[in-house]
């Protein structure tokens, strides 16, 4: 993992991380340290259960995996993962989110900010 994302879960004491489909839906995995992935699942787990949080639940605590991020700063993606979404040995972080960052294969990633113009003009006060 890169500096600031190693530097973040020392900060927190974390040793795990969770990874799991993302919430977006995309090509990609979200990733969240143990700490701030169990305070979201105490969140969600408060909430009345509609048909559509159930099926969130499902999609995305159901798939999650802990696991370990050694003395390097490093994490075993299972393969089963990684063929599902296409990693290879090239690996993006994206930290997007203060509670959890994104691991992307770099070309799909690439591939999605193909026309920034569909998100930058969501965004009138920083146009300009």
């Amino acid at each position: 993992m890169p500096k600031r994302f190693r530097d973040r879960l020392a900060a927190s004491a974390d040793r795990s991380i969770w990874i799991t489909n993302s919430m977006t839906g995309g090509p990609h995995l979200d990733a969240r340290p143990n700490s701030a992935f169990q305070a979201f699942f105490e969140r969600i787990s408060k909430l009345a259960p509609t048909p559509e949080l159930v099926n969130f639940r499902r999609y995305y605590f159901g798939a999650a995996m802990e696991v370990d991020v050694d003395n390097a700063g490093r994490i075993l993606i299972p393969a089963s993962v990684r063929q599902r979404i296409g990693l290879t040995d090239r690996i993006a972080f994206v930290g997007s989110h203060e509670q959890y960052f994104e691991i992307w294969q770099p070309e799909a990633l690439e591939a999605h900010f193909t026309d920034p113009t569909a998100f930058i003009a969501l965004l009138p006060d920083l146009q300009g």
